[in-house]
């Protein structure tokens, strides 16, 4: 009966940890969905088939930036200005000299358009007021984006999750060592016990 009430005890600990951080999570999966686009209409510039638009996300989620000229252009630079470092991505041969990991930029053609592409996998805070400027071959004008990191309260719910689970964890280790403790005791008090019976015979 001991042990039965004791496995019982067990069951339950695990039961209430796993209830109380299972909101915790399921509100990190709520807030980290957010708008990764601004809805701002970029201005007309004649030669450009794709204009870069300002981009808007909450702090840990990509952000794309896109910038199209007809195919018949000779060339297409895209170049991107940001605390990681500044970045030229040129087209048709999409090369990028010394790309850093979180930062991918390649070139398309589809539908008689160069489009250049630059892709940031992860945005942090220091990534707030990243510039992109797009220039084609023979264009008087240039064009540009800026990047706007936001925080939509998500970091402070991993953490807040984060030590929640980890309070409760700890409870549930300590409840197992609590529970465990006097059926470990009792075996050591009779290896005890037969120590001395041992000592006694030995005398």
């Amino acid at each position: 009966m001991a042990e039965k009430r004791k496995a019982s005890q067990i069951c339950w600990l695990l039961l209430v940890a796993l209830q109380i951080t299972a909101p915790s999570a399921a509100q990190d999966a709520t807030t980290s969905s957010a708008d990764s686009t601004d809805t701002s209409a970029p201005k007309n510039i004649s030669g450009y088939w794709t204009l870069p638009i300002d981009v808007k996300v909450a702090v840990g989620e990509p952000a794309e930036f896109r910038c199209g000229v007809p195919e018949a252009s000779k060339s297409l630079t895209f170049t991107f200005y940001s605390s990681r470092g500044n970045y030229t991505l040129t087209c048709p041969n999409g090369k990028v000299e010394d790309e850093p990991q979180a930062l991918y930029g390649h070139c398309e053609v589809k539908g008689g358009e160069l489009v250049a592409i630059w892709t940031l996998k992860g945005t942090s805070y220091s990534d707030n007021d990243t510039l992109v400027v797009c220039h084609r071959s023979n264009g008087p004008e240039d064009c540009s984006a800026v990047l706007h990191v936001y925080d939509n309260g998500a970091s402070y719910a991993v953490l807040i999750g984060c030590v929640i689970g980890g309070f409760f964890g700890v409870l549930v280790v300590f409840g197992l060592i609590f529970l465990l403790m006097p059926k470990s005791m009792t075996i050591q008090n009779c290896l005890d016990e037969d120590d001395t019976n041992d000592d006694l015979d030995s005398i």
